[in-house]
This record gives C-alpha cells, sequence and structure tokens, in this order.
C-alpha cells in the first residue's frame, strides 16, 4: 500500500486515527514531546512572575476604580445637595407663587371698590349735575327779571 492510498483511507475513516489513539494514549504524548516547542514554554517562575505582574496591575485598576468609585460618591452628593437646593428653591417659588395669587385677589378686590366708588361717584356727578342745572336755572330765572329791573332804574335816572 502507497502512502497516498492510506491517506486516503484515513480522510475517509478518521475514527481509526481516535482508536488507535484511544488504545496507545503515549502516542499522543509522544508526538506532543516531539512537535512541541519546550524552549518557548514558560516556566513556573515565569508564570509566577506573570500572575505577580498581573496582581499587581490588577490591585492598581482596583485602586483607580475605587478612587473613580469615592469620586463618583462625591459627585452624587454634590446633585444630591444641588437637588435639595433646588427642591428649596422650588419651595420659595411655590410660596412666592401663593403669595402673589393673594394679591392678585386683593388687588382683585380693590379693583371692584374701586369699580364701585366710580359707579358712586358718576351717580353723585349725575345727581350734583341735574341739582346744580336746577340751580343754575333758578339763579338765571331770578336773575333775568331783577337785571332787566336795574336797567329800568339806570335808563330812568339818565333820562330824567
Amino acid at each position: 500500500m502507497s502512502v497516498e492510498e492510506i491517506l486516503k483511507v484515513l480522510k475517509s475513516h478518521p475514527e481509526v486515527i481516535v482508536e488507535a489513539l484511544e488504545s496507545k494514549p503515549e502516542l499522543l504524548a509522544g508526538i506532543v514531546l516531539k512537535l512541541a516547542p519546550w524552549d518557548r514554554f514558560a516556566t513556573k517562575e515565569d508564570i509566577r512572575m506573570i500572575l505577580d505582574f498581573m496582581e499587581k496591575r490588577f490591585g492598581d485598576i482596583n485602586s483607580r476604580f475605587g478612587d473613580m468609585n469615592r469620586r463618583f460618591e462625591d459627585i452624587n452628593n454634590r446633585f444630591e445637595d444641588i437637588n435639595s437646593r433646588f427642591e428649596e428653591i422650588n419651595k420659595r417659588f411655590e410660596d412666592i407663587n401663593s403669595r402673589f395669587e393673594s394679591i392678585d385677589r386683593r388687588f382683585e378686590d380693590v379693583n371692584r371698590r374701586f369699580e364701585d366708588m366710580n359707579k358712586r361717584f358718576e351717580d353723585l356727578r349725575y345727581y350734583i349735575d341735574k341739582r346744580v342745572g336746577l340751580v343754575e336755572k333758578l339763579l338765571l330765572g331770578f336773575n333775568i327779571p331783577i337785571l332787566i329791573a336795574i336797567i329800568t332804574i339806570l335808563i330812568r335816572l339818565f333820562i330824567t
């Protein structure tokens, strides 16, 4: 059998390789030992050094995250302070708004009173105009005969 025929059989039936490795696992270990680049594998000291380095780096990162968490807590506290201040300001504005509403009601009441006073003044003016008109008529009515009498007396004095 040629190499090509063996490869063809192995490609068509890969389970043969699995069965062979299961029956003799030392073959796989031998192949790995021959093919592996042992000079490139890390030793226990290399791995320990890498683990120490990574632990140190993760410790630094954790401390940075701790610092960031404290900063975020400070920022959150500041925002809570600002929110409480805004709540106080909102309460003050609500108080001011209620006071303005009270003042508006008072002004409406004052406006109604002024309207009532304006109406009373108009009624009073109408009454006074009516009375003054009557007095003017009476004065004019009395003055014309008196004026005629004075003119006639003067004419008689100068003529006679």
